[in-house]
């Protein structure tokens, strides 16, 4: 374990010194938004959130002004917080450069994620394309296969970075529900972290979304080699009506509000943004340019193809009433989430 531990803190200090490099990359003369755009991605190529912004970005340049060209350019590291800070302060304001990444990275500085150095208030939110449900599950060859024994038995689960739903899910199901989950952390985000389930490193993963598991693994549920214990959300999946919601096990109101401020950010679980500070007219043009791909034919048959979902999905404005009701929760519920999530 101490193995583990070694290899969360060399990763950190690794996140921290590939954003001072990557921001200084990006960081150039603003581009033209008619000829073409930065998209940036928030974790590694070959996993859920580089997909999607790959899909995004063969798409929207058809509805913007001039149809400019989308380059794709991944920025992971801290579950979305390296690239929501260099979009907090480095990107051009201009429109050039949107960025694709989990619905966490709003809630991570109010919450007390390390690292995180923006108010997501500020952000231009241009849409979010799923309501992403993130589940617990097991190996069918794994000591468990019913929710209860969550609480019963010990799952060896793995985990990425201190800042990602892996960690962070398996943290609020022991501490607020007293699970056994033995988190094993440190991969190099969720595709590393499937693998090590696939090799039986690990025997769970206590957050991943689904959305992923249909797209990377569909065989996996087809062929039963995982169970699906528990959704990590407020609502059921519609393909997952028998699998309950964290938010079933809340034993009083206190602990429901808890968990509705932590998980709120999973309605908004592919959200697309700017910079802080874009003109208002470039906003609006993003804006309808994402509202139009999602009634786009092209679009939707390509979503198909690649066994991606698209449910749920929020306009910018949505997005931004959501943002801002979060950070309208009271001071003692924000301070509990935090001590829950092991924040500052």
């Amino acid at each position: 374990m101490a193995d583990k531990v070694g290899r969360t803190r060399s990763l950190g200090l690794a996140l921290g010194l590939f954003g001072a490099l990557t921001s200084g990359a990006f960081a150039q003369a603003p581009e033209d938004p008619t000829k073409t755009i930065s998209m940036l991605a928030s974790h590694a190529p070959g996993g859920g959130y580089d997909a999607y912004a790959r899909l995004y970005a063969r798409h929207v340049g058809r509805f913007l002004p001039g149809q400019p060209n989308l380059v794709v350019r991944n920025m992971p590291g801290a579950a979305g917080v390296v690239m929501a800070n260099f979009v907090a302060s480095q990107a051009a304001r201009n429109g050039s450069v949107i960025a694709l990444g989990p619905g966490s990275m709003a809630t991570a500085s109010l919450l007390g994620s390390q690292g995180a150095r923006y108010d997501a208030r500020e952000f231009t939110w241009v849409g979010s394309l799923n309501n992403d449900v993130s589940v617990t599950v097991s190996r069918s060859d794994s000591p468990i296969s019913k929710t209860d024994e969550l609480f019963t038995k010990e799952l060896v689960v793995g985990g990425a970075g201190a800042s990602d739903n892996s960690v962070v899910f398996a943290n609020i199901l022991n501490r607020m529900f007293g699970a056994k989950l033995k988190l094993v952390a440190g991969y190099n985000g969720s595709g590393d972290t499937v693998l090590a389930l696939d090799r039986g490193e690990v025997q769970g993963i206590a957050g991943w979304n689904y959305s992923s598991i249909t797209t990377m693994r569909p065989d996996w549920m087809r062929d039963k080699k995982i169970n699906i214990l528990l959704q990590m959300s407020l609502s059921r999946h519609p393909e997952l009506p028998d699998v309950p919601t964290v938010l079933e096990l809340a034993r009083d109101d206190s602990q429901r509000e808890i968990l509705r401020l932590i998980f709120a950010q999973s309605q908004m679980g592919r959200v697309i943004m700017g910079p802080p500070g874009v003109p208002k007219a470039m906003v609006d043009t993003h804006r309808d340019a994402f509202d139009r791909v999602l009634k786009d034919s092209e679009f939707m048959a390509d979503v198909e193809k690649m066994r991606l979902e698209i449910s749920g999905p929020m306009t910018g404005a949505e997005v931004d009433q959501l943002v801002g009701s979060l950070y309208r929760a009271t001071p003692e519920r924000i301070k509990e989430a935090t001590a829950l999530l092991g924040g500052n």
